[in-house]
């Protein structure tokens, strides 16, 4: 009777080995996320997809085509997982313009900073150096920083119905540009990089910014001249 337990034991035993794994496919996009995350699209290779998922090359192929295939669905597991929460936070009707627009960009700041993530804005960083090759990915993140800006003036534009001050959505976009090149830096830039989005409910340029612009560029090209 034992020997017959043994057989069926290791019988088992051989056939749990010969099991294939199950591909996780999101654990397989958040690696592959920080990978692209940290290099950017061009500098990233399959190999490196490949080494970093821990999926072997097929598998990936037989899920996503390509890398480009990859890259998308990288880019829409990034925004479930940070930018549509990150956006959220501004449609809260209990919370003012100024303060729905701190919580906005302190989650985005805190998302450049944290030990977490790469202390780099995950979509100008993934754009850098694109090739001439890859037009179709310049256009698919040109398309979400549309988004992103587009969000901000339905925001905005929904505000100002009820009554609050206007802005502008464009300067508010360039604004998390400004978050993102400052935490590139060493410590210091991140500390300012949170220190700024907290003071970011005066993001707003103030009536007539634009021809106070136009004013100083007109003086700087006289003085120059």
């Amino acid at each position: 009777y034992s020997g017959i337990m043994t057989t069926d034991v290791q019988s088992c035993a051989k056939k749990s080995r010969g099991r294939p794994k199950v591909f996780d496919r999101d654990a397989a996009l958040d690696k592959a996320m920080t990978l692209f995350w940290q290099h950017g699209y061009e500098a990233t290779s399959l190999a490196d997809l490949v080494e970093a998922t821990g999926a072997k090359a097929p598998t990936l192929y037989a899920e996503f085509v390509n890398k480009e295939g990859l890259f998308r669905a990288v880019l829409d597991r990034y925004i479930s997982r940070f930018a549509a929460k990150h956006e959220a936070l501004l449609f809260d009707d209990d919370k003012t313009v100024d303060q729905a627009l701190r919580d906005y960009f302190t989650a985005v700041a805190t998302c450049f900073t944290s030990k977490d993530t790469p202390a780099v804005c995950f979509m100008i960083n993934t754009s850098a150096a694109l090739a001439a090759s890859s037009t179709d990915i310049a256009n698919t993140i040109k398309s979400r920083h549309a988004v992103q800006e587009q969000t901000l003036l339905q925001f905005l534009q929904q505000r100002q119905q009820r009554g609050d001050h206007a802005a502008h959505a464009g300067f508010a976009v360039g604004n998390i540009q400004k978050l993102a090149v400052l935490a590139l830096g060493d410590e210091r830039g991140q500390q300012a990089a949170k220190a700024d989005a907290g003071g970011m409910h005066g993001v707003f340029p103030p009536e007539g910014a634009p021809q106070i612009r136009r004013k100083t560029a007109r003086r700087r090209a006289r003085t120059t001249g």
